[in-house]
């Protein structure tokens, strides 16, 4: 059982990160799908794409909706129904093609039933284990499998039991009778082998995946006696603009005056996670996390209390400034070439330079998990030549959060798009990551998933920047 719970440990994990897809979106730049295993060093990234939809099943299967039990639990029901029912059917045909009157095969069956001439004891068999499993597994919904190998145990026993005591030469068709006592047998352990490989992993898969997804926007670590990453914050890496006083909606030139000190105060803010951003993407100590045929490079280092970021290099066929203009002036534009985005926009424009944005997400896991919303102080500037968008998470009164979307948190992040010498139409794209998506997602799962998020981001660009080149924007 302890490889099953490990093989468990580890299919929670993937579809944890498959189901997070979508969940999430870094400003403009959405947190894309998540495809990653924790234990896969070996794992090709595309693969999980062709797994996806499977993995989704199981998801979907094991989990209960509406106070119903699991799909999957609901088809093991099914099955022992089958048992009965098959059972039954079987039992009646050997009695019917005997040539012996009916009635009279019923009352020797079962009301003189002996073991030595009798089939109808498989029946009543079959009969306990539809009473007994139904009992545990439907109403009681149990999650053990010792119900199950107790009734298979005792099955088999008896059936075996019966093979020496059945009188077989005064059987009228043994062919019959010896299926019947073979299909029961099969039938009872392919019901051991579906609650035991199916029911229970992929209800524990459920369990685990929704104990650690939680619509209300609070975030607890679910991996006990394991050091988790949990994210911190200053006090200033949020700022809430400050609150107009009431009555003074006839004081002009003090309205005017408090907007201004805000609006000052939201540059400042920028600013100051703008060149933190920077001084992050370039500074020491970062460790590759994962390398694409492409030849991407995805690092990640620890800051502020072992909280993980994570950083993407890469080389795009587009000229630096396009993409920078599609991702500063034009980010209501995203969502038709990011698909994990349903909406983004600009809530404010403070200068030039700095506005605050909305990004929302798409569900995950078709709408199992809830869309997350982020509200961004974005600073956008060339500097020396590079191009550059930062931002990080704010609080703006104006866009409360929003019913039925939990709304993520991003630290310090930036984009940096760096022209090549004598190569005007590519540029090195770099992304600096830097987010909690909050929620009851464990940190272990989001921190393994990120990097191939970020891949995954980096393609959206570059299919963006192909359909440019084939409408001779560049």
């Amino acid at each position: 059982m302890s490889k099953v719970s490990r093989n468990r440990s580890d299919q929670a994990r993937e579809v944890a990160e498959i189901f997070i897809s979508n969940s999430a979106d870094y400003s403009s730049h959405s947190l894309t799908r998540y495809h990653a295993i924790n234990t896969m060093p070996n794992y090709s990234y595309d693969s999980l794409y062709h797994n996806e939809d499977y993995l989704r099943e199981m998801l979907a299967a094991g989990s209960p909706r509406d106070g119903r039990i699991s799909a999957v639990r609901r088809f093991f029901c099914l099955f022992i129904t089958f048992d009965f029912l098959f059972t039954t059917l079987m039992w009646l045909i050997c009695i019917v093609i005997s040539g012996e009157n009916i009635k009279e095969m019923l009352i020797n069956e079962i009301v003189h039933y002996t073991i030595h001439e009798s089939l109808f004891d498989i029946v009543m068999a079959s009969a306990g284990r539809f009473v007994i499993l139904l009992l545990f597994y439907a109403l009681l919904c149990i999650n053990h499998w010792w119900v199950i190998a107790i009734t298979t145990a005792g099955s088999c026993g008896f059936l075996i039991t019966k093979v020496f005591f059945f009188e077989w030469a005064k059987a009228t068709n043994y062919t019959l009778d010896v299926f019947l006592v073979l299909s029961s047998f099969v039938l009872s352990w392919g019901e051991a082998w579906f609650l035991d490989f199916r029911v229970l992993p992929q209800e524990s898969l459920a369990r685990d995946f929704f104990g650690a997804i939680s619509s209300d926007g609070e975030r607890q670590p679910l991996l006990q006696n394991q050091a988790t990453s949990v994210r911190s914050h200053n006090l200033d890496d949020f700022y809430s603009p400050i609150d107009s006083p009431q009555d003074s909606d006839d004081d002009q030139p003090n309205r005017a005056n408090r907007s201004s000190v805000e609006d000052d105060e939201l540059a400042r803010k920028a600013l100051e996670s703008f060149e933190e951003a920077l001084s992050t993407i370039n500074s020491d100590g970062w460790k590759i996390e994962k390398q694409t045929p492409e030849g991407d490079v995805v690092h990640s280092k620890f800051i502020r209390r072992n909280h993980k970021i994570f950083r993407i290099t890469g080389t795009v066929d587009i000229p630096p400034k396009l993409l920078f203009d599609e991702l500063d002036r034009n980010i209501e534009n995203v969502p038709s070439w990011n698909p994990t985005l349903l909406e983004c926009r600009t809530l404010k424009t403070v200068n030039e330079k700095v506005s605050i944005s909305y990004q929302l997400a798409a569900e995950g896991g078709g709408g199992i998990i809830s869309s997350r919303d982020f509200i961004n102080l974005r600073y956008c500037e060339v500097r020396d030549g590079v191009y550059i968008c930062a931002g990080t998470s704010i609080v703006f009164p104006e866009m409360p959060a929003q019913k039925g979307y939990v709304r993520g948190e991003n630290g310090p992040g930036c984009w940096v798009m760096t022209p090549i010498p004598n190569e005007p139409n590519k540029c090195v794209f770099q992304w600096l990551l830097d987010t909690n998506l909050k929620g009851w997602i464990p940190q272990s799962i989001i921190d393994t998933a990120l990097s191939f998020a970020m891949c995954d981001y980096l393609r959206y660009v570059r299919n963006f920047a192909e359909s440019l080149r084939k409408e001779g924007k560049f």
